[in-house]
């Protein structure tokens, strides 16, 4: 149960219940704080820190001693592109409401001009649609129920203008919001509210460019700075985000919760994870097929892009494994099915074949 029915149902069992149970972790189908990490953990690759800050606002939540009148937690995921921001908030609905997908996700892109703030508060009194309540708001979504909170999605808020930012602090504040029109509002107080901004991640990878360093080494870099009391004056993420946003605003985010630039090391994680994905694919269509060690390693070093993230290893997975597998497929018969495939690298590209089941 959520924190804030979980509070409300105390209250009216307070004065019949004189020792109430002692509280368990209780969030979606996760029984403990560490499973709902493993789960994380497993679907986020290389985001352990960012992790950590999630799931322990979660816990503070499912504890009940939070503060009933506001969200559940207010999370703003900062960090370049392509690192797990957005995918992290559907694992987190997957985890809480059991689909990835339930959850109302707000594009903030296209929010970039002022008479957009309406599309969130409604159009006021006078104005055109004002009695039917329109709002991009999903009010089941929000508010969820009794056993799962609602998990709303602000993506790539810095994109949005200003107006429409500033009219999410009643929502941050108090966790309602009123229409325009004052005759309804919608509850936030059981929803996560998550956030997710590109901002400084030019800086970061401007300085990548302009020298030798990848953007983890930037990264590090602003670590060991801030480490030493320099923070203030070496983190472009921090200093692009309080400079972006209003201070009312910045001052009302629970946690701001910062994505590390990917490495080789996750690039090779997140090729063995696509490539086994794509392994289950071929084996429903009764084909089988094993990837061995040169293809990961073609993949992972020709896709790694450390300014664009897990989005170029895909898109190098898709064009120079997918293409080839998928021509030799499409080609086949249906009745030489079930049958097996090879991969190889051979000059710098994959060549797919099929193999007799007894070619292994």
């Amino acid at each position: 149960m959520s924190g804030y029915l979980s509070q409300k149902v105390d209250d009216l069992n307070s004065g019949h219940v004189a020792r109430p149970a002692p509280r368990q972790f209780a969030m979606g189908r996760c029984a403990s704080p560490q499973q709902l990490s493993q789960n994380l953990q497993q679907a986020i690759l290389g985001q352990h820190d960012a992790i950590a800050s999630v799931v322990r606002a979660l816990t503070i939540a499912a504890a009940g001693i939070r503060d009933p009148h506001r969200p559940i937690a207010s999370l703003l995921f900062v960090g370049p592109t392509g690192v797990g921001k957005t995918e992290l908030a559907r694992r987190i609905a997957a985890e809480v409401a059991g689909d990835p997908d339930k959850l109302c996700r707000i594009d903030m892109n296209s929010l970039a001009q002022e008479h957009y703030a309406a599309s969130l508060s409604g159009a006021p009194p006078g104005y055109s649609g004002s009695k039917e309540q329109f709002t991009l708001f999903d009010r089941e979504l929000v508010e969820g129920n009794i056993s799962r909170p609602g998990i709303v999605l602000f993506d790539e808020v810095e994109k949005a203008h200003k107006t429409v930012l500033r009219s999410l602090l009643q929502i941050l504040d108090t966790g309602v919001l009123t229409l325009a029109s004052g005759t309804s509002s919608i509850s936030f107080r059981n929803s996560i509210i998550v956030l997710t901004s590109n901002l400084g991640s030019h800086e970061l990878a401007r300085q990548a460019r302009a020298g030798s360093m990848t953007m983890r080494t930037v990264w590090n870099t602003v670590k060991s700075a801030a480490g030493i009391g320099l923070a203030a004056d070496h983190d472009p993420v921090m200093d692009a985000v309080e400079n972006f946003f209003d201070p009312e605003l910045f001052n009302r985010f629970d946690e701001i919760v910062k994505f590390r630039p990917l490495g080789r090391d996750e690039s090779r994680m997140i090729v063995d994870h696509e490539l086994a994905r794509l392994r289950t694919q071929l084996l429903k269509n009764g084909i089988e097929w094993e990837p061995d060690d040169t293809v990961c390693e073609f993949l992972a070093d020709k896709g790694f892009d450390p300014v664009y993230g897990a989005r170029n290893l895909k898109r190098v997975v898709r064009t120079q494994l997918h293409a080839p597998i998928a021509d030799l497929v499409v080609n086949s018969d249906l009745q030489d099915r079930p049958f097996r495939i090879a991969t190889s690298v051979h000059r710098e590209t994959i060549i797919a074949v099929k193999c007799r089941n007894d070619a292994f």
